[in-house]
C-alpha cells in the first residue's frame, strides 16, 4: 500500500526520493499540446466543451500526482511511455511536489468556474497561466514552482533542470544585439509584404472589380431599344439580340 501512495521513487544512487525529469517534461508537453488545441477550439466552435474537458483531465492529473502517485497519473503514463527508451534524469521529488500542489490549486480554481459556469477574465487568465507553466517546463525545463520552492530557503540536493542553482550570470549582450538585428530584419520583411506585395494585389483585385461593375452599369445604360421596336412591341426581343 505504501508503494501505491508514494510521491517519488527510491533510487540507490540517492538518499532522497526522486522523479524522472524526462517523464515530467514529456507529460507537460503533452498537456500543453492538448491545452492549446482546446483553447483554440473555443474560438473556432464558440463552445467551451473541449476546454472544459481538458480542464477536468488537468485537475484529475494533478490530484493523482499529489495525493496518490505521479506514475499513475494519465499524462505521466503517456510521457513515461514516450521517453521509455531514454536514460532516466532523476531530480529531487520535493520541489516537484510543491510545484504540482500549485497545479492542484489552479485546478481547484478551474473547478469552481466549471461547476458554477462562471465566465470571467480570471478564468481565461488561469487557463493561460497553466499553459505558460506547462510550456516553460516542457520546452526549457523551467519549473517555476521549483524556483519558488528554492526561494523559501529550502536546501535542495538535485533541483529539476538546475533552475534552483545560483550561478554567475553569462554575458548575453551580443545575443541581445543579434536578436534586435533579426527583429529589425523581420519587421522590414513584414512591412514589405504588407505594404507592397499583398496590398498591391488586393488593390488590383478591388480595382478590377470596380471596373467590371462600371462597365456593366454603362452597358446597361447604353443598351436601350429604339422607338420603332418599342412601338412594335418587340423591345425585349430587340434587347435579347443586341444587348448581350
Amino acid at each position: 500500500m505504501s508503494k501505491i501512495f508514494s510521491f517519488g521513487e527510491i533510487v540507490k544512487e540517492y538518499d532522497f526520493k526522486v522523479i524522472n525529469e524526462n517523464e515530467a517534461r514529456a507529460s507537460a508537453g503533452i498537456m500543453f499540446l492538448f491545452g492549446i488545441i482546446s483553447l483554440f477550439s473555443v474560438f473556432l466552435t464558440k463552445s467551451l466543451f473541449w476546454a472544459e474537458l481538458f480542464s477536468i483531465t488537468f485537475i484529475i492529473e494533478f490530484i493523482i500526482r499529489v495525493f496518490l502517485n505521479p506514475k499513475y497519473a494519465p499524462y505521466m503514463l503517456i510521457g513515461s511511455m514516450i521517453v521509455s527508451n531514454q536514460s532516466e534524469n532523476w531530480v529531487e521529488a520535493k520541489p516537484k511536489k510543491f510545484a504540482w500542489i500549485l497545479g492542484v490549486i489552479l485546478g481547484l480554481i478551474m473547478t469552481y468556474f466549471i461547476f458554477f459556469d462562471v465566465m470571467s477574465p480570471i478564468r481565461l487568465f488561469t487557463c493561460v497561466l497553466c499553459l505558460v507553466l506547462l510550456f516553460l517546463e516542457s520546452s526549457f525545463g523551467i519549473c517555476l514552482g521549483c524556483i519558488i520552492y528554492s526561494k523559501l530557503n529550502v536546501k535542495l540536493e538535485k533541483c529539476p533542470g538546475d533552475v534552483c542553482e545560483v550561478k554567475e550570470k553569462k554575458d548575453n549582450k551580443w545575443k541581445v544585439l543579434l536578436l534586435l538585428t533579426f527583429i529589425l530584419l523581420f519587421s522590414s520583411i513584414y512591412y514589405y509584404l504588407n505594404t507592397y506585395k499583398y496590398n498591391i494585389k488586393e488593390n488590383q483585385i478591388i480595382a478590377n472589380d470596380v471596373k467590371q461593375l462600371i462597365e456593366k452599369a454603362s452597358n446597361k445604360k447604353e443598351c436601350n431599344a429604339p422607338k420603332w421596336a418599342i412601338d412594335m412591341g418587340h423591345e425585349e426581343m430587340w434587347k435579347s439580340h443586341n444587348c448581350n
